[in-house]
């Protein structure tokens, strides 16, 4: 019936994941988005806009209807005296992939001109456009004026060059926008992402505030990189080295942007290495869930071996772009669909076998792999976005997934590191078990020697008193006895159990109880055939004992004792050590403060560790002035 209610529980989360995740990225699509923005669009390549429209609107983006030339570059002199006889066509940014313009039998390679006229209030005014990516040189005309090139679009003289520009100009009356394009070098081409137009101050703020939060999240991932660097050497934590990859190819993904509003640089290799990237992302993903989901075997290498070959394809693709036919194209957009579509459905695959198996980070995991998943199918359904402020839907499903991964690495590393201290621990118990045992075993040594010499010296003895009998001195008899009796006093070596390395342990803190004057008593009979290890059994008695001890040494008033049983009943081994304390407890959740160091005690975590291994079951009881833990261990 838990187990039932449990799965319900998880399906009605996910589908609220689902269905919010969803709505955010609609809420996105509708207000942050230069294709929903309600301004005047141009129509039939002309935007006229009134002083009404300036002031309601002062930032807009050119989107709708632009004139289209394919195969042609003119400049402002070719419509001088008439409008061209060649063939236009009216089409709309983002509309197609590239300079084809929708003709499928065409390459996006090659030439084109965009041509948009705007009809300005009167009165001088100054005005911004700024150019996003153009793909992938041109020329800008404003009226009869050449104020931005990138790059050289002329084909006998074709030279790539991407940068992001922002035009301020004087207008009034009627402006003339002309773009002159080519692009022989990359997947898309030409007009590809829409310009914004409009007061120069609005313009510009608007880049400004989108600037900063690339920065804001290159900043972010930059941490990122350096904690996991850190803490993957100097921890040697393998999943920390992961996750600084991902966090690199994470930053070689969204810092394009950037490069290009700063500097103007060549398509190759920079957009081969921004597709790698994004590819790479998605790997680093898959093995990091697969990591801290457990999954091992054949499939857990199989998807992996697929997106490493896609993101190799990427990379090969983007570096031979321009050498690439419309075939070429396609197929790699298959591929690219494949890859993601693919990854999110694994990644979900994936984070539901480790909820069902109760994985650690298991549901963080499944609800961050839902984000993901819907910021691809929102992308898919939603096809006309392009942020205003924020990112892009596959960036921050990305970001989303990345902030999971690092909340449950985060997690795991504490795990790691509370490991480490019990592993610490343990190595420091079994030095001090090792001490114990070289104490016990000089003891015995000496009383061994002692006994040896004893029985040497016992016939010395017997030949004297055999002398003074013959000779009837009594006297002298008692006097030799009464020198020979102090040397004779019984050493005897005190043994709690029939186990050596356990009496060894408990040899030790009876002498430890013995120097803070309490009482110890212990009694353990233990089975020839163990079950336990002689290194488990040290350090579940060692951390029981020096816990009893530290305990009575904190102790201020009342009788000091530490009491422990062991026996065996049935097919069970039971402990039972009883001690006195101060009646103080700290406690949290079922766990125990340390009385040495911030935190929780690590000998109970190790003891119930040890316990756990082998199947049994331990309590710890306390009462007003006694605590008593008990051990209860299957044997076989």
């Amino acid at each position: 019936m838990k187990r039932f209610k449990r799965i319900l529980l998880t399906g009605a989360v996910s589908l609220a994941i689902l269905l919010s995740s969803f709505l955010f990225f609609y809420f996105l699509y509708q207000t942050d988005n230069k294709y929903t923005k309600k301004t005047s669009q141009p129509i039939c390549g002309i935007l006229s806009l009134s002083e009404k429209d300036l002031q309601q609107a002062p930032l807009r983006y050119l989107i709708r209807e632009w004139e289209f030339y394919p195969d042609v570059l003119f400049t402002p002199q070719t419509f001088a005296a008439k409008e061209p006889g060649s063939y236009r066509q009216y089409i709309s940014v983002g509309q197609y992939g590239g300079l084809e313009a929708g003709n499928i039998h065409r390459s996006p390679h090659g030439s084109g001109t965009y041509r948009l006229t705007i009809q300005l209030p009167k009165g001088a005014r100054t005005y911004a456009l700024e150019l996003p990516e153009i793909f992938s040189s041109y020329s800008l005309y404003i009226n009869q004026e050449l104020l931005a090139q990138s790059g050289d679009p002329n084909p006998e003289s074709y030279t790539p060059c991407i940068k992001e520009k922002t035009v301020v100009f004087q207008g009034e009356g009627t402006v003339n926008l002309l773009l002159a394009v080519s692009d022989y070098s990359w997947i898309y081409s030409g007009l590809t992402y829409p310009p914004a137009f409009g007061f120069a101050d609005t313009v510009i703020n608007a880049r400004e505030n989108y600037l900063l939060l690339r920065m804001a999240a290159l900043l972010l991932g930059s941490l990122g990189l350096l904690l996991s660097l850190y803490l993957g050497f100097r921890a040697r934590w393998n999943k920390g080295l992961l996750y600084a990859l991902q966090c690199i190819f994470f930053l070689g993904y969204t810092a394009f942007p950037l490069l290009h509003r700063f500097f103007a640089t060549h398509v190759h290799p920079w957009y081969a290495i921004q597709l790698f990237c994004f590819y790479a992302m998605l790997l680093m993903a898959v093995l990091l869930q697969n990591s801290l989901c457990q999954i091992r075997g054949k499939i857990a290498c199989i998807w992996p071996l697929i997106c490493a070959a896609g993101a190799v394809i990427a990379l090969i693709t983007g570096i031979s772009a321009a050498h690439l036919g419309l075939t070429a194209f396609y197929l790699f957009s298959l591929l690219s669909g494949i890859l993601k579509y693919g990854s999110a459905v694994y990644l979900l695959i994936v984070s539901g076998v480790a909820v069902r198996n109760r994985r650690r980070f298991s549901l963080l995991l499944l609800y961050t792999s839902e984000f993901f998943a819907v910021s691809l199918f929102a992308d898919r359904v939603m096809p006309l976005f392009e942020p205003i402020r924020g990112g892009w839907f596959i960036e921050i499903g990305g970001t989303g997934l990345m902030l999971g991964l690092a909340c449950a690495l985060c997690r795991d590393l504490g795990e790691a590191y509370k490991r480490s201290l019990t592993l610490a621990e343990e190595h420091r118990l079994m030095e001090r078990q090792l001490s114990m045992q070289k104490e016990h075993y000089r003891q015995l040594t000496q009383q061994i020697e002692a006994a040896r010499t004893a029985s040497h010296d016992l016939r010395h003895h017997m030949r004297t008193l055999r002398t003074l009998a013959d000779r009837a001195s009594l006297p002298d008899i008692r006097r030799y006895l009464e020198e020979y009796e102090p040397h004779t006093e019984p050493r005897d070596v005190m043994t709690y159990s029939n186990h050596p390395a356990a009496d060894a342990i408990l040899s030790y803190y009876a002498g430890a109880a013995l120097r803070i004057h309490a009482d110890f008593s212990a009694v353990l009979q233990l089975p020839e055939s163990l079950n336990i290890s002689d290194t488990d059994l040290c350090i579940l008695l060692g951390n029981l004992l020096e816990n009893a001890v530290e305990a009575c040494e904190l102790q201020t008033s009342g009788k000091r004792f530490v009491y422990l049983r062991g026996e065996t009943t049935g097919r069970q081994l039971r402990l039972v050590v009883d001690n006195s304390f101060d009646g103080i407890i700290k406690e949290k959740e079922g766990r125990y403060f340390s009385s040495k160091r911030k935190g929780f005690g690590l000998g109970i975590h190790s003891v119930r560790s040890i316990v756990e291994d082998h199947g049994g079951l331990v309590l710890f009881e306390p009462g007003d002035q006694v605590f008593k833990a008990s051990v209860f261990i299957p044997l076989k």
